[in-house]
């Protein structure tokens, strides 16, 4: 499928903010929203398309979205070739979005969340408000969608491909932020508003637990048992596991964390992952006050001091059935 010419925009300008060595020409990755009216309409006169405010609402009446009125007011230009065609598109897009606010097309939407995402992602959000209202209208669009028929995660999908930004991950991140800022009332109408969109529920799941460790450990400890029979069954996911983890740290049960520690040795890849696990597992016993189990697991981690980064995990690695000696060492309870 052809990315639309917004989103290819906005993910090329992501990717610049971030590396400014990504090769892109200054037209590809400015930010438009900075122009000013005159700086618009000049830059389309380059092209010899002269409008003014008038005359671009009178065009835009007649059209659906920026994408159609720049293909009308293209139609005859028969020579233009693709490049010149996306500098005007560009431009007509940016004043579509600050002329016709009230007309508001998906593509000016997912753009709108798209802004506000990066903004966010980047650490530049001044107005939480704004963001508050992009992922409102976000669910209102999906929700309106799927009363109409649509199923949810086929909607969802259908939204995704116009956003530049990882919908589904942002949910994930922007929900746990919440829970992190004590926001727990506003994580759970999102984890609510946007569990059935989501294709992978193991994430929200993973917050549901969170909120109930303290409130409920048992209702807890009973996801986080589901998602491990979910871990096993599925594809391999480390950095799953190893974030589930460290939340057990905080009350899951030992029989679960032992379980999950288990399934997710199979799947480690490098030194540095075992050492992360074995981190977290000193850091568990720990809270437990098994002095024993921590001080000799602690052990093992202490031989990898001058471990060099990347270095492959051979799986006959005597210090893993160490760890689990350790661990199975004391009766489950």
């Amino acid at each position: 499928m052809q990315m639309q010419p917004r989103v290819l925009y906005n993910l090329l300008r992501m990717n610049w903010l971030v590396d400014s060595s990504v090769e892109a020409e200054p037209w590809q990755v400015e930010d438009y929203r900075a122009l000013s009216f005159d700086d618009l309409f000049g830059r389309l006169e380059d092209h010899k398309v002269f409008l003014d405010r008038a005359s671009f609402l009178a065009y835009a009446e007649e059209s659906d979205s920026p994408e159609d009125l720049t293909d009308h007011i293209l139609s005859d230009r028969d020579e233009l070739d693709v490049r010149e065609h996306d500098q005007v598109y560009l431009v007509m897009f940016e004043l579509w979005r600050r002329l016709v606010p009230e007309h508001l097309c998906l593509t000016v939407f997912c753009d709108e969340l798209d802004h506000q995402v990066s903004l966010y992602d980047r650490g530049e959000l001044s107005d939480g408000e704004a963001l508050q209202d992009a992922v409102a209208g976000l669910q209102q669009v999906l929700d309106e969608n799927v009363d109409e028929g649509g199923e949810p995660e086929e909607v969802f999908n259908s939204i995704s491909e116009i956003c530049a930004n990882n919908l589904e991950g942002f949910l994930y991140d922007y929900a746990t932020d919440q829970l992190d800022q004590n926001e727990g009332d506003y994580a759970a109408e999102l984890i609510e508003g946007f569990y059935r969109y989501v294709s992978d529920t193991r994430w929200f799941d993973f917050l549901k637990a969170r909120m109930l460790v303290e409130s409920d450990l048992t209702a807890a400890n009973k996801l986080f048992a589901q998602l491990i029979v979910q871990i096993s069954e599925g594809e391999p996911d480390l950095d799953f596991c190893l974030e589930l983890m460290v939340f057990m740290v905080q009350g899951g049960e030992r029989k679960l964390f032992i379980a999950l520690v288990t399934l997710t040795l199979k799947w480690l890849k490098t030194e540095d992952d075992f050492q992360e696990l074995l981190s977290i597992c000193v850091d568990y016993y720990a809270r437990l006050d098994y002095d024993w189990e921590e001080e000799s697991i602690q052990a093992i981690l202490d031989t990898y001091v001058d471990q060099a980064p990347d270095v492959e995990l051979d799986p006959n690695n005597p210090h893993i059935q160490q760890l689990l000696d350790v661990m199975h060492q004391r009766t489950l309870t």
